[in-house]
């Protein structure tokens, strides 16, 4: 009912969407996810020399320079969110000019692509800035796990019992399934209730930056301060 013209175009859609997750495990390796007290000092006018203000340094203490912390979350998050969507971009129209990849619906094709980078690098921004480089390797054991168990690449009923429990879950099977319904039709609103599923990950992942993210960061001073105690880290 919906042909995929070529073997190499079936497989675009799982290989579309697993770049964009790296891309956004490489934005969060290449750039910092939190920003100095230097920084802050310079950005808000206040010169280069720290001022004596109350409060803890480090990542995480925008009320020690009077803003909330979903301002340093946005702010900052703001850099990534435009170089993930512009990842998104390229990925995308060189798998459609370069590639020649069979896109039946070239914007819907697109906007799948962005919307992945918007989420993607919102869950790897997220976990990183919560948890360090814990968060990123959590990244990475989430893309494995997506990369066995979101049925792109052979049919999930060939995959073991735990693989198809998770399926559902995952953010990679409701991209992979929406770029499929882009590329040769969807039936009925497949394509949007898959978009929407999709937006729905940004929920918990918001979740994390803005609310629980303040006993997280209490957490990880603690922590540190643990390490640096040993005299070996």
């Amino acid at each position: 009912v919906y042909p995929i013209a070529n073997y190499g175009s079936a497989m675009a859609p799982f290989y579309t969407i697993l770049s964009i997750w790296v891309g956004a495990i490489i934005l969060c390796a290449m750039l910092k996810v939190t920003i100095s007290d230097r920084e802050k000092a310079h950005v808000l006018g206040l010169g280069d020399t720290l001022p004596r203000i109350a409060g803890p340094s480090g990542p995480g203490n925008a009320s020690r320079w009077g803003l909330r912390l979903d301002h340093e979350y946005f702010g900052r998050y703001a850099i990534f969110a435009l170089l993930a969507l512009l990842q998104g971009t390229l990925v995308c129209l060189g798998d459609t000019y370069f590639l020649g990849v069979q896109a039946n619906h070239a914007l819907q094709f697109l906007a799948v692509g962005w919307l992945a980078a918007l989420v993607f690098s919102n869950i790897v921004y997220t976990l990183t800035v919560s948890f360090g480089d814990i968060g990123k390797a959590i990244a990475v054991v989430l893309l494995v796990m997506q990369v066995a168990g979101s049925g792109g690449t052979f049919p999930i009923e060939m995959t073991a019992d735990f693989f198809q429990a998770v399926y559902p879950f995952l953010p990679f099977t409701h991209a992979i399934n929406a770029m499929h319904a882009a590329m040769a039709g969807a039936y009925g609103m497949e394509f949007w209730i898959e978009l929407g599923t999709l937006s729905l990950y940004l929920i918990p992942s918001l979740a994390l930056g803005l609310v629980f993210r303040r006993p997280v960061i209490r957490a990880n001073r603690w922590i540190i301060e643990k390490l640096e105690e040993t005299k070996l880290m």
